[in-house]
């Protein structure tokens, strides 16, 4: 007899082939093509995998168009740009960064001529930006070693619990001062202390770098953005028994067996944004991506593939019921949240740095002691 979590794995493989072929089936002309479109790698791992499996790989197979991915930084690339060099056509940042792109004049207006009426119809208004098209969510989320806190037990269910050292002994597992925005550190850390979610911003920077002095002691691992896999191993290895992770990397895990859990209570709503970039060869294909990706199908695929919110609401349809009730952002998971502020944190401040400048010059100073 299968064990369950081998069942719940078929059944998600036997879905996601379903969703790829239904993908395949009345694909528009006009989004269809030839040659090739170069974008970004995502920093590996599940994410680079769903990716492949649920957006690359069918919409070279259905449109003709060859995906080729570059191991390239945002950072790098923007560099090209300068240059007029790009090195790809399309990449994706996040949310919060979007206005340095444009400010910077990185990126062309996205074609939404090649997008259906239907598929605009499933997607909010926020999500379609002149120079932005919004790509999948996801969340910063509370989250326990199982091992520590079986199921039933009682166990760390929000910040304020990740933060109590008393009610919760343990070591945390907490992002670090270069994953200060996308780890939502000091976000966390206010929230510990009791900050109620209305007034979280703008933030206090003060009562936030005074919070993690003193979770400090109790933190385990420091984990980066390039080291999302680190938050959820370590709960696994015992270097931590609470802290903070994606909620893709824990849910991945979870389908896996590994002894981990994840709240939303209080988790921080996260977004990606895809841009095309200036300059580049191939923007006719890029715009025809993201029409293509921007389907119910496709998202709900990528879903199915890694559990990250979907961007069209129609996706929903598509999904069980378990998974579609469990996403970032989703009917009843989205009142539990907070959206990060990322037009506070890409805010100037009198010197000109931006109070994410600011944050991380302090927090490496704060946590250095």
């Amino acid at each position: 007899m299968k064990s369950t979590t081998a069942k719940s794995a078929l059944g998600a493989a036997l879905l996601l082939a379903a969703l790829q072929t239904a993908q395949s089936q009345d694909i528009p002309d006009n989004l269809k093509g030839t040659g090739e479109l170069v974008t970004t790698t995502g920093g590996g791992g599940a994410f680079d995998d769903a990716r492949m499996k649920a957006w690359f790989a069918p919409f070279t197979r259905d449109t003709g168009i060859k995906v080729v991915v570059v191991p390239t930084t945002n950072a790098k690339l923007m560099a090209s740009v300068k240059v007029g060099q790009p090195e790809a056509d399309l990449t994706f940042v996040s949310g919060g960064e979007v206005p340095s792109w444009i400010d910077k004049g990185s990126v062309d207006k996205i074609d939404y001529r090649y997008f259906s009426k239907e598929t605009l119809a499933g997607i909010p208004k926020e999500a379609r930006g002149e120079y932005s098209f919004r790509s999948h969510t996801y969340s910063v989320v509370p989250t326990y070693s199982t091992k520590k806190y079986p199921q039933g037990s009682k166990h760390p269910q929000n910040w304020v619990d990740i933060y109590d050292v008393a009610k919760f002994p343990g070591k945390r597992a907490l992002p670090n001062c270069g994953n200060t925005l996308y780890g939502g550190l000091l976000e966390g850390a206010l929230l510990g202390d009791g900050v109620p979610p209305e007034k979280l911003y703008p933030l206090d920077f003060d009562r936030a770098f005074a919070k993690l002095k003193q979770i400090a002691p109790d933190v385990g691992r420091w984990w980066g953005w390039d080291e999302g896999g680190l938050a959820p191993q370590s709960l696994i290895d015992g270097e931590a028994d609470m802290g903070s992770a994606w909620n893709g990397r824990i849910v991945s895990l979870q389908k896996q067996g590994a002894p981990v859990a994840l709240s939303w209570d209080q988790s921080l709503l996260q977004y990606d944004d895809w841009v095309i970039v200036k300059g580049s060869s191939n923007q006719v294909n890029a715009a025809k991506f993201l029409a293509y990706i921007a389907r119910p199908e496709a998202q709900a695929a990528f879903a199915e593939a890694i559990p990250y919110g979907v961007v069209n609401k129609d996706a929903y349809k598509l999904l069980p019921k378990e998974l579609a009730e469990n996403l970032p952002g989703a009917p009843g998971i989205a009142e539990k949240q907070i959206t990060q502020d990322y037009a506070w944190w890409s805010k100037p401040r009198p010197d000109g740095k931006t109070n994410l400048d600011y944050a991380i010059e302090r927090c490496q100073a704060v946590l250095a002691k």
